[in-house]
């Protein structure tokens, strides 16, 4: 199983418990919190160290230490020029193949533990803004992954959602946006090595849905 994060919205911290967490703000009483718990397994850290535009990697590991190291050598031996390294760190990320997602029977709570598992699934964390004086929504027919957890808050100007799904190789999560001047629907899709996105119109996605609907009179020939 991988993990991918596409969403700022959700933040790892140990305290007071190992867990990723979302909480939205969006004035008095209009908040919400959630988070999943992580056991016996920490999220990494990957950091990246290149030159010339990208063109070159001087780094790319999970140590931040050696990740500076190379930075400032790179920087030191070009001193006085207008070369100069570039170290980027992705968010913290479980794993690949060593975590499970699991759901306790006596509370059924969902949590994040120590394991082995080699399905060519994803653990996504996604999510989407409302349009000004609008809103957003998981469009339900249009998501076939599973839900585990949403987080969801605004006002009357501003808004946002954020999820954490359990994605099969072709399953969907589908977000529509709306507002003044805004109407439109994002879909994120795995197919078994990155989840990409894909933008519609409202009216082209009720036109892409309607035109992939099977008549209910329909005859087999």
């Amino acid at each position: 199983m991988k993990h991918i994060l596409m969403s700022t919205g959700w933040t790892y911290s140990n305290e007071p418990f190992p867990a990723y967490r979302s909480e939205l703000v969006f004035g008095r009483n209009k908040r919400d919190r959630e988070f999943l718990p992580v056991q016996s397994i920490a999220p990494v850290v990957t950091y990246t160290v290149t030159a010339d535009y990208g063109k070159t990697v001087l780094y790319e590991g999970t140590d931040k230490a050696a990740a500076e190291a190379a930075k400032a050598t790179y920087d030191e031996q070009n001193k006085g020029t207008w070369k100069s390294a570039n170290l980027q760190a992705t968010q913290p990320t479980l794993p690949e193949n060593k975590f499970k997602v699991i759901k306790t029977k006596e509370k059924g709570t969902i949590l994040v533990v120590s394991g082995e598992d080699r399905t060519n699934r994803c653990l996504l964390f996604v999510g989407c803004s409302g349009g000004f004086r609008g809103g957003e929504s998981v469009i339900q027919d249009g998501t076939t992954a599973t839900i585990l957890k949403t987080c969801s808050a605004g006002n009357n100007c501003e808004s946002r959602t954020e999820v954490i799904a359990l994605l099969e190789v072709g399953q969907t999560v589908a977000f529509y946006t709306y507002g003044r001047r805004t109407s439109e629907v994002y879909v994120y899709t795995w197919n078994g090595t990155e989840v990409t996105q894909t933008h519609y119109s409202k009216s082209e996605w009720d036109t892409r849905k309607s035109a992939s609907e099977i008549p209910s009179d329909a005859e087999e020939l």
